[in-house]
């Protein structure tokens, strides 16, 4: 039951990609599997005496609301990894050891902000202040990467992009602490399997939509550059040479455009992950 609704979700999103009236059926009778599953899943695990899905965990606020954060935060953060390179490629025209190089900040980033707040929940016994705060944080450099990214410099980028993992970094350790705390030590493996869980599925269904809002902008506005961002993708930005200066210029901006919605929808998880941070009940251990 569950990859009947997770297969049909990601299969559906990966189509809406092309607008084409004759996939309109398909897209609905997906939608109505992925549906019709999670119902019955959810039916099936309220009654199973090992779960896959922790029921009566989930319907505690604490539990949820961060199973929640972390599904929005795996959303985000895979989607940036994901795409970023891709748009430091086609866009900026960095070579793949120089796109690398640039996303350096963002991988050390994550690793010392959670290290960090890690630290400081153990002297300080809060949880969630720091990801409330820290998320207002990310989600300002990812709004800026959205809107100002074409007229800084690839240093600035990656430094923004540094300054963005360092906050995102207050999340999971928060995350992971809260729901085995409300969990009690009985329920420890599945509290702790169900935010892993969380952050899987939202990473998946994450990137599929971010993919999705890419390419989808780019078919609304011009379908050749939809086709043409998947050869760049290939053979990279030098493909763009073979059309005159104007024409170039055209599709570069549209491109651009493309990605520019795609980083304002990673910022969209960012601001659910953000409310519910802010939401959490949980806010001491």
């Amino acid at each position: 039951l569950f990859i009947l609704f997770v297969g049909p979700t990601l299969l559906a999103i990966e189509m809406s990609q092309r607008l084409d009236a004759t996939l309109a059926p398909a897209l609905i009778g997906l939608a109505l599997c992925a549906i019709t599953a999670l119902l019955l899943l959810m039916r099936q695990e309220r009654r199973a005496t090992s779960p896959l899905l922790p029921v009566s965990l989930l319907s505690k606020p604490a539990i949820w609301r961060s199973d929640a954060l972390a599904a929005c935060h795996g959303a985000a953060l895979v989607s940036l990894i994901t795409f970023l390179p891709l748009y430091l490629r086609v866009v900026r025209g960095a070579s793949a050891s120089e796109s690398g190089l640039l996303l350096l900040p963002l991988t050390a980033g994550i690793g010392f902000g959670s290290l960090v707040t890690g630290r400081l929940v153990s002297k300080t016994g809060r949880t969630f202040v720091f990801p409330s705060f820290g998320l207002i944080i990310s989600l300002a450099t990812i709004v800026t990467l959205a809107l100002a990214s074409p007229y800084m410099a690839p240093p600035q980028i990656s430094a923004l992009l540094g300054v963005n993992a360092l906050f995102m970094g207050t999340v999971m350790g928060v995350v992971n602490v809260t729901v085995q705390s409300a969990a009690g030590p009985r329920m420890l493996g599945a509290a702790a399997g169900s935010v892993q869980f969380s952050r899987s599925v939202g990473a998946s269904l994450g990137t599929a939509i971010v993919g999705a809002v890419l390419f989808l902008s780019l078919s609304i506005t011009d379908r050749e550059a939809a086709a043409l961002l998947g050869t760049m993708v290939e053979r990279g930005p030098d493909v763009l040479a073979r059309f005159d200066a104007a024409h170039r210029a055209v599709l570069e901006v549209e491109i651009a455009n493309g990605f520019r919605a795609a980083f304002l929808t990673v910022a969209l998880f960012t601001s659910c992950a953000l409310v519910l941070a802010w939401t959490n009940p949980a806010r001491r251990i």
